[in-house]
């Protein structure tokens, strides 16, 4: 992940205002958050170092910061003893800007921006120990899957092992296109390639299935043609129809039984109910529950007499019709019948035929293969065209951006450094074009440039990795940029030297860098020190530095444990480089 942090909530006099009115993080707040018991923090805009002892903690805000905008937590960054842990981080954002538009396209606009020219993004990120976590954008609850997106258009992080991605075959064609603006290029030929493929996918499929559709098609109308006598057959009623023919006088006996229990018998159940009923309403009006017993009985009463109403209708309307049921028996017998051919159950049928009637459909207006055929021609045609116009770019920039490269890598005690973009010719053109891309490197004079991988050492790797970084991050969409000891391998003049590119970069962007150099703090416009304090349990904290405590600061970092005279005077040396530069 990558990220470059800003703040214009604190302003150096010697440093100028960051170009486009770009978006930076100005405050972040830590409560609970791994060694942070409650922090909260301003990020000055442009250059930012982060500077402490080993085990002080210094990844400590990278990590908010990265869950905060979406990262993977657990429950490991919530403070010991603690339930949950918070980070809350404020970025500012101007009008008209990529931030804005995703804000507006989510309902997350700050309304105040209309009066402004400026707007406020508040993330917050709540992890609690038991590993489940909750975001807010702007106060309302989000996913982790818009916070990211998000946090791609606000934050890029270059990590210490960032130099692996350059053995990384398809890396140096992606920084290249990436250096050289051709992204958008890139991606129109991927997705062209994307719509060649599926074409010809849907080519061969239409082909196949020729050879068997004619078959498909008399199977599924003679499945129809078994089916269609049953469409307008209710399986369910037929069969309660036919039960209650089958059991006619059964059925007659026991309604007949029925009736003359409820109210046709000398002591029928109607009858007795009633004088039930009477002598409960002389008892009512004593207690609610002797009431509550009355309204019950004239509830029963009342039952009753629909139910025996309800069956004198149910037995007066029946009557055995054979023919009738015979129908009926050769109905569920052919609704049985195909049930057992089909090996489904007979009520699914109707269902059944409703989903062989769409394939029927389907298949008679199957893609006409010879179309399809055209189709593929012109969306292959399209496709190498735009692949052939993506390589000629790519050759027309590869040279220049290679002097480039090299010019930047000189002065990091490399100075015979040569770079070369070597494009060989794919076997089959593919999405990403017509040619693999490969950074040829050489450190000495005279030798020609071979493969990078091949012979460059892990320090020259160092070095090449952060000067590519470096002239990517001028080029990145986000414009918060965090550098986490990418400078790890480096020291005296090369690293003043990596410590002048931060800083000219930062005139276009803020960042936010950890690092262990005096040369690279030494550039710095912000310096923050993360200090861990013997509190129980242990805790870290982090202080904004004056120009005396950078000067003791960088004094430590350039000289160990003895701060002395000589080590100090140097520390101010690497200041006044800084505002020299200037």
């Amino acid at each position: 992940m990558q990220l470059i942090l800003c703040n214009s909530l604190l302003h150096h006099n010697n440093h100028p205002p960051l170009e486009n009115d770009s978006p930076m993080l100005s405050h972040i707040t830590l409560i609970d958050f791994a060694l942070a018991d409650h922090l909260e923090l301003e990020i000055d805009q442009g250059f930012n170092v982060l500077t402490g002892e080993t085990g002080a903690g210094k990844s400590l805000l990278l990590d908010a910061l990265s869950a905060c905008l979406g990262e993977r937590s657990d429950a490991t960054q919530v403070r010991y003893g603690k339930e949950k842990a918070e980070v809350i981080a404020t970025f500012s954002y101007q009008n008209n800007s990529p931030e804005q538009a995703w804000l507006k396209e989510h309902e997350l606009e700050d309304l105040e921006i209309e009066n402004d020219e400026s707007g406020e993004i508040v993330i917050r990120r709540v992890i609690f120990a038991t590993g489940r976590s909750k975001a807010w954008i702007n106060g309302r609850p989000t996913s982790l899957t818009e916070l990211k997106t998000l946090g791609r258009l606000l934050v890029l992080l270059y990590s210490q092992h960032s130099q692996q991605q350059l053995l990384d075959p398809p890396y140096p064609k992606r920084w290249l296109d990436r250096y050289s603006g051709l992204q958008a290029q890139a991606t129109q030929v991927k997705q062209a390639h994307q719509a060649w493929q599926k074409a010809a996918k849907q080519y061969q499929s239409a082909l196949d299935a020729q050879h068997t559709r004619a078959t498909q098609i008399a199977l599924l109308e003679q499945q129809l043609e078994d089916v269609e006598p049953l469409l307008e057959i209710n399986y369910q009623d037929i069969e309660q129809e036919y039960d209650r023919l089958s059991h006619h006088e059964t059925m007659m006996q026991d309604c007949a039984s029925i009736m003359f229990a409820l109210d046709e018998s000398e002591q029928n159940l109607l009858q007795e109910l009633g004088n039930v009923l009477r002598r409960a309403e002389a008892q009512q009006s004593r207690s609610p529950q002797l009431e509550q017993v009355y309204n019950s009985i004239v509830n029963a009463q009342s039952e009753l007499e629909d139910a025996s109403a309800t069956l004198r209708q149910f037995v007066d309307r029946q009557s055995f019709d054979p023919e009738r049921m015979e129908t009926l028996n050769q109905q569920l017998e052919q609704f049985h019948r195909l049930a057992r051919k089909y090996r489904i159950q007979p009520d699914e049928l109707i269902a059944q035929q409703a989903i062989w009637q769409a394939e029927l459909e389907q298949l008679n207006f199957l893609d006409n293969p010879e179309k399809l055929a055209e189709q593929v021609a012109e969306l292959e045609h399209s496709f190498l065209n735009d692949a052939e116009q993506l390589n000629h770019a790519r050759l027309a920039v590869a040279s220049d951006v290679a002097e480039k490269l090299s010019a930047q890598v000189k002065p990091l005690a490399l100075p015979e450094a040569q770079f070369q973009f070597d494009f060989q010719p794919f076997d089959t053109p593919n999405a990403e074009g017509l040619s693999a891309i490969q950074l040829l490197f050489s450190a000495n004079k005279g030798i020609p440039p071979q493969p990078l991988a091949r012979v460059a050492s892990g320090g020259e790797l160092s070095r090449i990795a952060l000067v590519m970084q470096v002239m990517n991050a001028s080029k990145a969409d986000a414009e918060v940029l965090v550098f986490d000891e990418i400078d790890v391998g480096i020291s005296g003049g090369t690293a003043e030297i990596v410590g002048r590119l931060l800083a000219n970069l930062a005139d276009h962007v803020q960042i936010l860098c950890i690092t262990h150099q005096a040369q690279v703090a030494g550039q710095s416009d912000q310096h923050l020190l993360v200090k861990k304090q013997q509190t129980d349990p242990a805790s870290s904290t982090i202080f904004v530095l004056d120009e005396a405590e950078r000067i003791h600061e960088l004094a430590r970092m350039s000289g160990g444990v003895e701060i002395n005279d000589t080590t100090l005077q140097h520390a101010k040396q690497l200041r006044e480089l800084k505002f020299s530069s200037k």
